[in-house]
């Protein structure tokens, strides 16, 4: 005996829901499902009194998550600028799928909204704002980031090293102890270091910064010594 045929599936009812702007599609079986506004918005066969089917519900949940990435996005975005990488591991992170993600990150690039040359432009400018370091560390940030060599050797390539070195040197040595060149080049040498700057730009940074401050040519012991820093 033929099972007799179900009926159509209906929406009955789209309501707001408590949280914000998102909409309630209530159907004709008593089942509820949650999408945001826009959803609902893009979709023209979510709609009181339209039909009810799993085209449609797929329709509506991959068109959700796309809404979702997006103002994901823009959040993240808002704050500061990103790297492709980043955003799309910040969105991955937020459960949001591959699809979804590419999709996202096209239409942020065609926005002009996400470029990783400006964001590594940006990156450099504040490191030299707010941290300067060499050109070795910001490579490695960079890169890490997973801006291209090419554009990372282009926004680096004016980069300063001395210049920087010795602005960083002689801050240090307004607050530092000068008792001894020995005890100068530990120190501020090593910060220099952890900054990025190569043994070469640091040995002469620190000579020049000391003969600054003290008038004097660093002791040939310390200078010795210096030949066995890190």
């Amino acid at each position: 005996m033929d099972e007799p045929p179900q009926p159509q599936l209906t929406i009955v009812e789209i309501r707001s829901n408590a949280r914000g702007r998102q909409r309630q599609v209530v159907l004709s079986d008593g089942r509820e499902f949650a999408f945001n506004e826009e959803t609902c918005e893009r979709i023209a066969r979510c709609r009181v009194g339209g039909p009810w089917d799993d085209e449609l519900f797929e329709e509506l949940e991959a068109t959700d998550e796309r809404v979702r990435a997006h103002s994901v996005a823009l959040g993240l975005l808002s704050s500061r600028a990103r790297s492709q990488k980043e955003m799309r591991t910040r969105l991955a992170m937020r459960g949001i799928g591959p699809a979804a993600i590419d999709d996202e990150i096209e239409r942020l690039i065609r926005a002009g909204l996400l470029d990783d040359e400006k964001f590594a432009r940006a990156w450099v400018e504040d490191r030299k704002r707010l941290a300067p370091r060499g050109r070795r560390m910001l490579r490695y940030e960079l890169l890490g980031r997973g801006i291209q060599p090419e554009s990372v050797d282009l926004v680096t390539q004016d980069v300063d090293d001395m210049s920087t070195a010795l602005e960083l040197a002689r801050g240090r040595a307004r607050g530092s102890a000068l008792e001894s060149y020995e005890r100068f080049y530990s120190k501020v040498g090593g910060f220099l270091q952890r900054r990025g700057f190569d043994r070469g730009v640091t040995s002469r940074a620190l000579k020049i910064v000391w003969e600054e401050v003290t008038g004097g040519r660093p002791e040939a012991a310390a200078d010795e010594a210096y030949a066995e820093f890190p």
